[in-house]
């Protein structure tokens, strides 16, 4: 199990050396965006129900809240680098650079091989990020964020040549809409929020709301929020000192049981048996 962090929010972006475990873990998903670019070595990535094949030089964009896992190969076992960010770096996140990141179109296709151009860019761009993130010279942020602009137009011009017009203009317009709602999710988690209250923030009525959601996000407002919370309780969860009915009190959950069911339903596992995972794996 890896140990859950926050991104700095000052500067939220984080790039790692990642390599896939050979035994298949629980799906787990992340709140930022992700693009991951294979260093070496093959095996299989897995985005909810569609399953690809790892190779060196393969992109992997990540989606907003979408379920993956990897596996490497016993044999031959693959290295990322693997980038998260926030929305915020990019213009503060409105821009429609960032459309890859949350369509959910079926045209959507999470690898990008590696004998492509695009890949060839974007893998030499997360290299000079993570030199960027090593090195720490001077403007090392300025430095970061325009390679990471240029990683995302790389990304927008890919996709918006592999999806339908009719379907990119769509969804980026769904997208743009639903923003007011996102925010009073991500910001009032632990609050008690109906659907009434993100129907308000649209200016719709909660009927249109919820359709609007569901077509947007791929699923409905109660299982995003849900996931939310169940995020930010992992995160709290790494502190041993915080009691586990202070952690779900604290993001959003009404009771005990509906906390350790959504956990173990999302997790794959109890909240003490990930808090107990998370301490004997990192002392």
């Amino acid at each position: 199990m890896k140990r859950e962090y926050n991104l700095n929010k000052n500067f939220p972006l984080h790039i790692s050396r990642w390599m896939p475990s050979i035994y298949l873990e629980p799906f787990h998903w992340h709140t930022s965006f992700e693009v991951g670019y294979c260093l070496e070595g093959e095996g299989l990535f897995y985005f909810e129900d569609k399953k690809y094949d790892i190779h060196t030089g393969d992109v992997f964009v990540v989606s907003h809240m979408e379920k993956h896992r990897a596996q490497s190969d016993p044999l031959k076992p693959c290295q990322f680098h693997f980038l998260k960010f926030e929305g915020s770096l990019i213009d503060g996140g409105d821009n429609e650079l960032l459309a890859p990141f949350f369509m959910k179109s079926k045209y959507v296709v999470n690898k990008i091989d590696g004998g492509s151009q695009v890949a060839v860019q974007i893998g030499r761009l997360l290299r000079d990020i993570w030199n960027e993130v090593q090195g720490q010279d001077r403007a090392h942020t300025s430095m970061i964020r325009g390679l990471l602009t240029q990683v995302c137009a790389h990304l927008f011009r890919h996709y918006a040549n592999e999806i339908p017009m009719e379907e990119w203009n769509r969804s980026l317009h769904a997208y743009k809409k639903l923003q007011p709602a996102l925010g009073v999710i991500h910001h009032q988690y632990h609050e008690h929020i109906q659907l009434k209250h993100i129907a308000a923030s649209l200016s719709l009525s909660p009927s249109r709301a919820y359709h609007l959601f569901k077509e947007t996000m791929g699923e409905g407002f109660k299982e995003y929020l849900t996931k939310v919370r169940i995020h930010e309780s992992k995160k709290k969860l790494s502190d041993p000192n915080i009691s586990i009915t202070e952690v779900y009190l604290s993001c959003g959950f009404q009771g005990h049981a509906s906390f350790y069911r959504s956990f173990k339903q999302i997790v794959g596992m109890t909240p003490k048996e990930f808090r107990n995972d998370m301490l004997t794996s990192y002392p």
